[in-house]
């Protein structure tokens, strides 16, 4: 069975998610009526690498009190967070946007983080490594932009600009990307 993805860009997205949780039914039992809240996940990001934020909440289909649920659990995401990555969308969306218009060390030298050079270089090639998925999902929203013809010109350009016009009234493409098509960026 896929695994849906669930993720909300507000308290106010959350708060009518979790009304509905009643009526929604677990993804992975398909039983109505047993979702229940169960908590946050919670990591470090760079708006605040300090302390610990919430980065998405833990759904649990309750099993309990001979309820019908399965007793599994599941994730909403906040879809400003990254998966595995103590980064935010935006944190990411700005380095991918700087590595792909001239050297990734620039990019990297630019990006005010505490992340090491070594998890910036890592960073970069998940994102090398996942460019057809993305670019995969998103023709599925918008052709792809017409670009000059460059003779340099990396395929993460034509990712990043296909991302924004997929997107072109979004803060943060990569957040929009995550929420509308319900999947991870990488």
């Amino acid at each position: 069975m896929v695994q849906e993805r669930w993720f909300y860009r507000s308290a106010e997205e959350w708060a009518a998610l979790a009304e509905q949780l009643k009526q929604t039914p677990c993804p992975h039992c398909n039983v109505v009526g047993a979702l229940i809240r169960h908590g946050f996940l919670r990591g470090f990001d760079d708006s605040s690498p300090q302390r610990k934020t919430v980065r998405a909440r833990r759904v649990f289909c309750s099993n309990r009190d001979a309820r019908p649920g399965c007793g599994r659990t599941f994730s909403v995401w906040l879809a400003d967070k990254i998966r595995r990555l103590s980064l935010t969308a935006g944190a990411l969306w700005q380095f991918l946007q700087r590595a792909a218009a001239g050297p990734i060390r620039a990019a990297i030298r630019a990006a005010d983080c505490h992340l090491s050079d070594r998890t910036w270089q890592r960073i970069w090639k998940r994102f090398d490594l996942g460019q057809s998925q993305i670019r995969t999902a998103l023709s599925g929203q918008c052709p792809p932009p017409e670009l000059p013809a460059a003779p340099a010109r990396r395929p993460a350009t034509q990712v990043l600009a296909h991302l924004q016009a997929a997107f072109p009234d979004a803060d943060c493409p990569i957040a929009a990307f995550q929420q509308t098509l319900r999947t991870f960026f990488i």
